[in-house]
């Protein structure tokens, strides 16, 4: 099982082509040469970078919870779908992101690559202070989901 680690600094360039770290770019190995997907991520200003392998267990569990002939979830559906596009990374690890990816992200000269297990993250630079958590701020989130989950069992 493949788990991203770390975080990378990186340049986009102006025809929006960014080059995946070499570190990821292995730990990737042969889904590498599969299609990547990108998802405008939901609670912040990034995109996810997933394997499409990965991604499509993603399509499948969320699809799994709808039902075909409500519409409210045909509607959930058109949502996911418009959320994401598919790309292939060349040989050097250089991946094309269509502007409206770029735009939704923020994405310009500086960027990072944050790995986060099973998808990579990527944001501008300008961004990464307003989804850093303190280490303090994240010791208190546990121990609260810790003694939730407990309290659960």
């Amino acid at each position: 099982m493949i788990e991203f680690t770390g975080t990378y600094n990186a340049t986009i360039d102006d025809k929006g082509r960014v080059v995946l770290p070499a570190t990821l770019k292995k730990d990737m190995g042969e889904l590498a040469l599969n299609r990547l997907v990108l998802e405008m991520n939901l609670h912040n200003r990034c995109l996810d970078i997933r394997p499409e392998k990965f991604w499509n267990t993603r399509v499948d569990d969320f699809k799994s919870t709808l039902d075909p002939f409500n519409a409210d979830d045909d509607k959930l559906l058109q949502f996911f779908y418009q959320n994401f596009t598919k790309v292939t990374m060349a040989a050097n690890g250089r991946i094309n992101i269509p502007t409206e990816y770029l735009d939704y992200a923020i994405l310009e000269k500086g960027v990072k690559f944050i790995g986060m297990g099973d998808s990579i993250r990527l944001l501008a630079v300008s961004e990464m202070d307003k989804s850093k958590m303190s280490r303090p701020e994240f010791v208190q989130k546990l121990a609260k989901r810790r003694k939730k989950n407990q309290e659960n069992k």
